[in-house]
């Protein structure tokens, strides 16, 4: 059973991956790991997390445990052999869609025109300082959490930032350009 293929979603392997790293771990421990990520878009929703736990117990791909002791009920959660193949084939999965990530900001910009200069203005301002204040909260974080190829992780998210807050001033220099031209 372990040979054979089993696809994650995206949000699946990215769970399992990091069960695999922590684990044992309760669903709400996992969740906040997530909730703490400045790099992380996972909904760590209570309906969100319990039935992704669910769904890969029941394919198999991780095991629950009692927490003794717990009122609560929790369950220490594990990654099954099965699980961790399951991941190793979802990591060497390379779809289209990881080519060119969603950016809600760039789909924004086609609808720009609806706002007036100042309104864009305002814009841009206003992402270039939630563009900083991520930046802020990537470098702190890089400094407290430590994962695999953690430089690279953190170069990465940073390199995302600092590119989007570079596109973010061509367009202040575009619209910028407009208005000179304009009068």
């Amino acid at each position: 059973m372990a040979g054979d293929s089993i696809r994650l979603t995206d949000d699946e392997g990215a769970f399992l991956a990091l069960l695999l790293r922590v684990q044992p771990a309760t669903a709400y421990q996992l969740a906040k790991i997530y909730a703490d990520s400045p790099v992380s878009n996972f909904g760590t929703s209570k309906g969100k997390v319990y039935p992704l736990v669910d769904r890969l117990e029941k394919r198999g791909l991780l095991e629950k445990r009692a927490v003794s002791g717990d009122a609560r009920g929790s369950d220490h959660l594990e990654c099954t052999n099965r699980g961790r193949s399951a991941v190793q084939a979802w990591v060497m999965e390379i779809k289209p869609t990881h080519m060119l990530l969603d950016d809600p900001l760039r789909t924004k910009l086609q609808s720009f025109d609806l706002l007036s200069r100042d309104e864009q203005l305002e814009w841009i301002v206003n992402a270039k300082a939630g563009l900083q204040q991520k930046l802020e909260e990537l470098e702190a974080y890089g400094a407290s959490v430590t994962v695999p190829f953690k430089d690279l992780v953190h170069d990465n998210a940073v390199m995302a930032v600092r590119g989007r807050l570079d596109w973010l001033d061509r367009l202040l220099a575009e619209i910028v350009k407009k208005r000179s031209a304009s009068g």
